[in-house]
């Protein structure tokens, strides 16, 4: 004769067995952001060294200034960062936090850019800021 599982047993099973399935998964995707920021981190890298001489800047190449290469290198190093927190552990907050200080050290760069194009080339129009005013038509 079969003895029926009480609520408590079948709860503390359900229980063990969403643990097991949450570190699963969690590890899966703390392998799949540490392999995506790898790629940034070699990126950011081979562009601090002087790999990449040029870039893209409105379908024009423009060189890479030493200034830009150092900001490349924090963006790599804090990446790297990144990794390691990624490696030893999981918190939520903290890496949201990392990426929007990687999203921050890459829109300064992308500012220096722009203002370096704009020391370079001053006849050139400024480009308008995007602003968020939505008109009610």
């Amino acid at each position: 004769m079969r003895r029926k599982l009480s609520f408590t047993a079948l709860v503390e099973r359900r229980i063990a067995d969403l643990r097991k399935k949450a570190a699963v998964d969690t590890q899966y995707l703390r392998n799949t952001w540490i392999v995506q920021l790898d790629s940034l981190f070699v990126m950011a890298m081979s562009i601090a060294k002087g790999r990449v001489d040029e870039q893209e800047a409105d379908d024009t190449p423009k060189d890479i200034t030493p200034k830009e290469r150092q900001m490349w290198a924090h963006v790599a190093a804090h990446c790297g960062e990144v990794m390691c927190n990624l490696a030893k552990g999981f918190d939520e907050r903290q890496f949201n936090e990392e990426l929007a200080e990687l999203e921050r050290q890459v829109d300064e760069i992308d500012k220096l850019q722009a203002q370096d194009d704009r020391t370079k080339n001053p006849e050139a129009k400024p480009e308008p800021e995007k602003s968020e005013q939505h008109s009610d038509s």
